[in-house]
């Protein structure tokens, strides 16, 4: 009986030598997986946070004018604005062909256009006062026109400034136009060198 008693008395001395590092491995294991759970929580939250922004993008999309919304996505409305100004120089030069040619241009690329914008009737009130030779209406309504494309303009900047990518959008319908400097091309002139 003895040594029964040495036996038991040595399991209780490791038994209680070994609680120290059984808790360690349970403590280990439960930082293990609150460190899990934090993990997968900043992933929902990662997730939740970028559906809300792709909802707020859309919402934003969705708060454009519907003039805007269709400018926006399928013409350059710098390049609108450059060729109603060229209707207005034509005109201011007495030139009412150009002008009429110009006008109608513009006025093709938006009756393409699903649905037109509100402005899109004017252009044949615009053309039948060039042909009626009163050019100070036909300047009016070409102005009300600008102004029309400038607010669908301003409307974009101002969604660009919580939503980049609708700026990267209307920077994509022709944004990469030509800026009037010097490309660095060769023009054709003389450049002082070697004569005959």
């Amino acid at each position: 009986m003895k040594y029964q008693n040495i036996f038991v008395y040595s399991v209780l001395a490791i038994g209680l030598l070994s609680i120290p590092s059984l808790l360690d491995s349970i403590y280990g294991q439960t930082n293990a997986t609150q460190q899990n759970q934090t993990a997968v929580q900043q992933a929902q939250n990662q997730t939740a946070v970028q559906q809300a922004q792709n909802q707020t993008a859309v919402q934003q999309g969705q708060a454009l004018s519907p003039d805007t919304q269709v400018l926006l996505t399928t013409l350059d409305i710098p390049e609108l604005k450059d060729n109603l100004m060229d209707a207005k120089l034509a005109i201011v030069e007495g030139n009412t062909e150009e002008a009429i040619t110009s006008v109608t241009d513009v006025e093709n690329q938006l009756l393409t256009l699903q649905p037109q914008p509100k402005f899109t009737a004017d252009f044949k009130n615009i053309k039948g006062s060039i042909a009626k030779a009163d050019l100070n209406k036909a300047l009016d309504d070409l102005s009300k026109v600008q102004t029309e494309l400038l607010k669908a303009e301003t409307e974009i900047f101002k969604a660009g400034l919580t939503n980049p990518q609708l700026m990267d959008q209307y920077g994509g319908n022709g944004g990469g136009g030509d800026d009037g400097g010097d490309d660095g091309g060769d023009d054709g002139g003389d450049d002082g060198g070697d004569e005959p």
